[in-house]
């Protein structure tokens, strides 16, 4: 008795998802390409009109209105079929598994050996251009800044001389 309930609700809450989603497909399908709602009467009426009165289909939009109507019923109970060989696990987990092969896929394409930077000797002979050059410019700045030491005591130096010098003669006419 369990075992026939269980197999019930399986069949209804498959049957339901599936129903819900393949409408919603085909509403959009037929709003989509034939400006046609299939839940409301009045356009099931007005075909029913056209039929009656003698309407003829001509076009091939007609035609692929015509195959898309009739294939509503079918699909709906083939998928249905369909949808019952795979397990409630899958259909309820499907966003989780859907994330999770999505960031597999995205993180796959990265490559697989690691970059290790700031370690020490450099593994390898071969140096980008931008490597030599800031190698270039680390080697060449400790000297850039001892000149401008240099420079700049210099200054320093010739800024007191002038200071004291004003100092002195500014002290000896008093």
């Amino acid at each position: 008795m369990l075992k026939k309930m269980k197999r019930f609700f399986r069949f209804c809450f498959i049957g339901a998802l599936w129903s819900c989603l393949y409408f919603g497909v085909v509403y959009a399908v037929m709003k989509f390409f034939w400006k046609f709602n299939i839940f409301k009467k009045t356009y099931w009426v007005t075909i029913s009109r056209f039929w009656q009165e003698g309407g003829v289909i001509d076009t091939a939009q007609e035609y692929f209105f015509i195959i898309a109507l009739l294939s509503i019923i079918p699909l709906w109970i083939l998928g249905w079929r369909k949808a019952m060989k795979v397990s409630i696990a899958k259909i309820i987990f499907f966003p989780i598994f859907w994330y999770n092969n999505y960031q597999e896929r995205k993180y796959a394409q990265a490559p697989k050996a690691i970059t290790l930077k700031n370690m020490g000797a450099k593994i390898g002979g071969r140096q980008t251009p931008q490597q030599v050059m800031d190698e270039m410019i680390a080697s060449r700045m400790p000297k850039e800044k001892e000149k401008k030491d240099l420079n700049s005591s210099k200054i320093r130096s010739s800024f007191e001389e002038k200071n004291r010098t004003f100092h002195e003669k500014a002290g000896g006419n008093k």
